[in-house]
């Protein structure tokens, strides 16, 4: 019992002098004035980082304690979990400076940083990120430096969190994420790295990218702009809108090429009404197609691209390859290299062919009849190039210059007749003997 009323006692009298610490025996007490304190400090256990030298205190002249460590970065990582053996450390890590950056006791945010927020802090060595650029990422906007970047150390060589840039970024963008990983075919720039198209802070073009399209398009695809430039013909799509991306999804797609949905389609998408141009303009493709059910065989295959290059020609209407462009022609072979493609050019070359066409008197090719000559009649004269009403894609009208030149071609089971504004009713027969 006495031994209980002495402990009682002890207490009593002691326990004001043994709850007191630095910051609340009125001395340090302006080091727990901030809403964040380091964890020791709040504990009160000032020597979990410094250590009494031995010399009587308060009453020295202020050189009683030292910290427990000699190297900051030694002390910090006592508790804290950053390696020095990390070859990625930022660099006031690996230079033992830890404090340019957190303060030791207490702050006004989080992580005890000695600035408003991350970007305060990281600013003291690092550009802005925003540079006064129209379009600010939103980590950079708010602040927030450190939803992307670690402070201390990391595994690759911008402090990111995670092993690579895209990784990264999909911690956020996580419905891009899963839209690429859909595609089929996937923009190559994407899957080595977002940042190769878009700056991870800031930029003067929407959506951060380097450069609006298509500069920034033919920072890789240079044989193109090559080509554009040289070229005589560009594609209007081209050109207009959103140029590249008029036809190209950026970052992958289902479709070769990375196309947005097929040529066809695309193609389609704008060549549905009639288009003006200085050299009088094109027609509605789509209500041609619709209306005239006999389809040339690219269109079959919905193929525009067989006859038409997609960015650039030195042709006109952009074909690839050689096709006259008037109603008559002085024969050349290379004239015809577009039809050739296809077609056997010896259906204009041989002036009897029994067996290579239908369209012949006897053994006489009226291919070459017509073609074949000073002043030949180019494939225009008779066929329509897209769709026609009439089989073989014979046309009912040519222009000719102002006037709709009827062809009036009549199919009969052994050949047929036409008597077209250029010349009499004849008729031919396949099965004609000579």
């Amino acid at each position: 019992m006495k031994n209980l009323i002495f402990i009682i006692i002890f207490l009593a009298c002691f326990q004001p002098a043994l709850s007191q610490d630095c910051s609340s025996s009125g001395c340090h007490d302006d080091v727990v004035e901030k809403k964040y304190l380091h964890v020791p400090v709040e504990e009160g256990d000032c020597t979990a980082c410094h250590t009494q030298t031995g010399k009587k205190h308060p009453k020295g002249r202020g050189k009683e304690f030292e910290l427990a460590e000699e190297n900051i970065q030694d002390l910090c990582s006592a508790c804290h979990d950053v390696s020095k053996d990390n070859e990625k450390l930022h660099n006031p890590v690996a230079s033992g400076e830890c404090m340019s950056c957190h303060d030791p006791h207490q702050s006004k945010f989080s992580n005890l940083l000695r600035g408003n927020n991350t970007a305060e802090v990281c600013n003291k060595c690092h550009e802005t990120g925003k540079e006064n650029n129209k379009f600010v990422h939103g980590p950079v906007a708010v602040g927030a430096c450190n939803v992307c970047h670690s402070g201390h150390d990391n595994s690759n060589g911008s402090l990111l969190f995670t092993k690579d840039v895209n990784s990264t970024c999909y911690e956020c963008h996580e419905s891009k994420s899963e839209e690429i990983s859909s595609y089929i075919f996937k923009h190559e720039p994407v899957e080595e790295s977002c940042s190769n198209c878009h700056s991870p802070h800031s930029s003067n073009t929407k959506y951060q990218l380097k450069d609006a399209p298509p500069a920034l398009c033919f920072t890789c695809h240079d044989s193109i702009s090559a080509e554009l430039e040289k070229s005589l013909h560009v594609h209007k799509a081209v050109e207009i809108d959103n140029t590249c991306l008029n036809c190209h999804s950026p970052h992958g797609s289902s479709i070769e090429k990375n196309l947005r949905s097929t040529s066809f389609e695309l193609c389609l998408g704008c060549h549905n009404k009639p288009k003006k141009n200085n050299k009088g303009g094109l027609t509605n493709m789509q209500k041609l197609l619709e209306e005239q059910p006999d389809w040339h065989g690219p269109i079959k295959d919905k193929n525009c691209t067989g006859c038409h290059q997609p960015h650039s020609s030195d042709l006109f209407r952009l074909l690839k390859y050689n096709y006259p462009k008037s109603f008559y022609s002085e024969f050349e072979i290379d004239k015809y290299d577009l039809c050739n493609q296809c077609h056997f050019a010896t259906n204009i070359v041989n002036k009897e062919s029994p067996l290579l066409t239908n369209f012949r008197d006897g053994n006489k090719n009226l291919h070459f009849l017509h073609v074949n000559k000073k002043k030949g009649r180019t494939c225009r004269a008779c066929h329509e190039t897209h769709a026609s009403i009439k089989p073989f894609h014979i046309r009912e009208e040519v222009p000719f210059g102002k006037w709709m030149l009827p062809v009036n071609f009549s199919p009969n089971e052994t050949g047929g007749s036409c008597a077209p504004g250029c010349h009499v009713e004849k008729t031919y027969s396949r099965d004609k003997v000579e």
